[in-house]
């Protein structure tokens, strides 16, 4: 039983920079995570089938999951300039 996981961004670099790979179904997204070592705490959203699920989320045979990163950075101006320049 196996689902296709596609890791988006920051996070395809976890998965060997290819678009996508297969993962066993019967585990959670979480436990999905761990085997593949991404930290879960840089996961902003899980997206089973085009529906957001949760990390608990049981991946069945034929999902299609896509992973999407917290992203950071910048400062309130939308600049990466130091602010008392």
């Amino acid at each position: 039983m196996s689902a296709t996981l596609q890791a988006l961004g920051i996070l395809k670099a976890y998965i060997g920079n290819r678009a996508e790979i297969v993962v066993d179904a019967g585990n959670t997204v979480r436990e999905t995570l761990h085997a593949l070592n991404i930290p879960s705490d840089v996961v902003a959203l899980v997206v089973v089938n085009d529906v957001p699920q949760s990390k608990e989320y049981r991946v069945q045979e034929g999902d299609a999951i896509k992973l999407l990163a917290v992203v950071g950075g910048g400062n309130e101006w939308g600049t990466n300039k130091r602010i008392n320049e």
